[in-house]
């Protein structure tokens, strides 16, 4: 009995024994295939990694090369770049649909490029390198212009001017809205870019210093915006005169001006804040806050790398023009009557020489007035340079806007000096250079 119950558990112990081999060998099978399968789906992953980083190696000398071309069709070009921007309706103007003078034609060869202005029955159509309509944020204008921007770290010249009637958006568009983060303009998110620049390469061995200054020309005088001592000549008193000069390397320097070392970006919107205090503004019936001024920024940019040894001088100009304005519609009197046709015949001087460049003509009249002579190498020198033309989409604007339309199709038609690379060593005077 005791044999035949221990047969009996040997049977049972076989049985589970034979059951569980099978159980083993089909648990072999099992990771047989999932280590297959993982060393399948390794090879997979290993190869989609190659072909990301084969992709990004791609994106990044295709960017590259991208760039390189940009920048020489701008060179080969060698006209001055015009965008247009249209600024929304304000809530006190017409919104009707038979109110609306622009359209923005669609097609493959005009979108993003084009501008139609519709007046008495007759459509004026213009185009651009770049057309913003209302909707656009102030981003998306400014990474239009990133890239021209990089060009002053580049050791490039590079000049960035707002033009258009008073009211249009123009300084919005280089300085943006105070207090409103998201809707700063050209010259802070410039400043910001350059920054950060700066310090992604401080890894490859560049070194920058900066340099700042900012001015403004007011009724044919230049005043000094970030001069401490400027109540004298506000009251009356004469106060320094100063005096631009071009040397002979296509450099511009303004006497007596002062410079600011700057090291980040905060300072300079500190260095923008007081600029903009200072800044001569005053009401008219366009504007209740109107700029009455040229404002001219300007970031001397001076880069030297230590492995290498090379060195580049960059120069970045961000200019907010005075509104043009008729003065019939600014309503100006007395002081504003004498500012608005100071402004006026500036800007005028301006249309000169961008119609004698335009037509080639032997004599260009940059003296004509101190906007054009402080402007003279960006519009005719080695500097890349991109006009801003604002407009305004009020119906009782179209005449302004038209003007400008035109004026800045004859500014785009422009050829203008090659941009040349600033790759020579820091100059002896230390001075700030322009343009």
């Amino acid at each position: 009995e005791k044999s035949s119950l221990k047969e009996n558990q040997i049977k049972a112990l076989q049985e589970q024994l034979a059951t569980a081999e099978k159980k083993l060998q089909v648990s072999d099978i099992s990771v047989f295939e999932t280590r297959t399968e993982f060393v399948g789906q390794q090879k997979f992953v290993d190869e989609l990694q190659r072909r990301l980083e084969d992709a990004e190696y791609k994106l990044i000398e295709g960017e590259r090369l991208r760039k390189k071309l940009h920048n020489t069709i701008l060179e080969l070009k060698g006209n001055i770049r015009v965008f247009c921007r249209v600024r929304p309706l304000l809530h006190d103007e017409s919104r009707s649909t038979e109110g609306k003078i622009f359209s923005y034609p669609t097609s493959m060869e005009a979108s993003g490029r084009q501008i139609d202005l519709a007046q008495n029955g007759q459509k004026h159509c213009f185009t651009f390198d770049k057309v913003f309509i209302p909707e656009v944020s102030q981003e998306e204008v400014f990474v239009e212009i990133s890239q021209l921007v990089q060009s002053a770290l580049d050791g490039y010249k590079v000049c960035i001017f707002a033009y258009g009637q008073t009211g249009s958006g123009k300084t919005y568009t280089m300085m943006g809205r105070p207090g409103h983060p998201e809707e700063k303009g050209l010259i802070p998110r410039s400043l910001e870019q350059i920054f950060q620049t700066k310090l992604s390469q401080q890894p490859q061995g560049w070194k920058y210093e900066m340099q700042v200054s900012m001015l403004e020309i007011y009724n044919e005088t230049i005043r000094d915006l970030m001069s401490t001592n400027r109540s004298s000549s506000e009251n009356g008193t004469p106060g320094k005169q100063y005096t631009i000069k071009h040397d002979a390397s296509g450099n511009t320097q303004v006497s007596d001006l002062t410079v600011v070392d700057v090291h980040s970006a905060k300072e300079v919107a500190f260095l923008l804040n007081q600029a903009a205090n200072s800044r001569s503004v005053g009401k008219t019936q366009m504007n209740e806050q109107s700029s009455r001024s040229h404002f001219v920024f300007t970031l001397r940019i001076y880069g030297v790398n230590e492995s290498t040894d090379q060195q580049v001088q960059g120069v970045l100009n961000l200019i907010d023009l005075a509104g043009s304005e008729r003065l019939s519609k600014s309503g100006s009197t007395g002081d504003r009557l004498k500012e608005t046709q100071a402004i006026n015949r500036s800007l005028s001087s301006l249309s000169d020489v961008i119609f004698a460049l335009a037509k080639k003509e032997d004599h260009v009249p940059f003296r004509n007035s101190k906007l054009t002579y402080l402007l003279q190498p960006c519009l005719g020198g080695d500097s890349k340079t991109l006009m801003f033309v604002n407009i305004s989409p009020d119906p009782s604007s179209v005449s302004e806007s038209l003007c400008s339309l035109r004026f800045a199709s004859r500014v785009n038609a422009c050829e203008i000096g090659t941009p040349r690379r600033q790759t020579n060593g820091r100059a002896t005077d230390s001075r700030l250079s322009y343009f």
